[in-house]
Order: C-alpha cells, then sequence, then structure tokens
C-alpha cells in the first residue's frame, strides 16, 4: 500500500493514527516534528499543524518543511482549532496547499476517507 508519515506530537493521537492506517495496510512511520528526514518515496504526510501561540516554526515553516522533506507527498493537516473538517475545496486548504484539513479528534472514518481522497 502507500507509505505515510504521521508527524502528531500527542503520542496518544499519533499512535491511534498509525495503528487505523496499518490497519488497513499502509506502511506508517513518525518522524520526529522539527527534522523530518526527506524521502521522496513517501505518498501522504498527516501534519498536526502547529498552534499560533505554541513555540517553534508556525503552520507555514511547518508546512515549507514538510513538502521540502516530502516533495511528491500530499499532506492532510490536522488540527484542534477547526471546528469542523475541511475540504480541499476550501480556501483555507487552498492557501495553505493541503488536500484536507480534519479537526481533531476526528473519527477513523473521517481519517481513512480523507487518505483515500489524498491518494
Amino acid at each position: 500500500m502507500s507509505k505515510i508519515m504521521v508527524i502528531e506530537e500527542d503520542s496518544a493521537m499519533r499512535m491511534l493514527i498509525s495503528e487505523w492506517l496499518a490497519g488497513e495496510g499502509h506502511e506508517v512511520r513518525s518522524p520526529p516534528r522539527h527534522d523530518p528526514a526527506p524521502d521522496d518515496q513517501v505518498d501522504l504526510v498527516i501534519l498536526d499543524l502547529p498552534h499560533p501561540r505554541a513555540p517553534g516554526p508556525g503552520t507555514a515553516q511547518a508546512l515549507q518543511a514538510v513538502h521540502a522533506a516530502y516533495p511528491h507527498a500530499s499532506v492532510i493537516g490536522i488540527s484542534t482549532r477547526l471546528g469542523r473538517s475541511l475540504g480541499r475545496d476550501s480556501d483555507i486548504a487552498q492557501a495553505l496547499g493541503v488536500s484536507r484539513l480534519l479537526a481533531k479528534p476526528c473519527s477513523r472514518e473521517e481519517l481513512l476517507g480523507a487518505v483515500a481522497a489524498a491518494l
């Protein structure tokens, strides 16, 4: 199946997302957030978007780093700041250059549907 990177700060959420994806047959990796290892074989990145007031790089910088490290991968952003999930056609998703924006927490079905659409 597909090679998916899960970049998520919360260890419980990272493990849950990884378990759901692995259960569908995907190869799942979880690199350190601030040090993604370049890999042009990655199909999809699921990125926990940083809170604007959190220390460290902001959303734009995090997305730039992901696009540089995984140039051929689609990106799904996940965030607790969203009231609801947004599709590819949303202005915010287009401005960020992501396939989907998922509100956190999301259901298994919602995540797997976004992954299928992004791949």
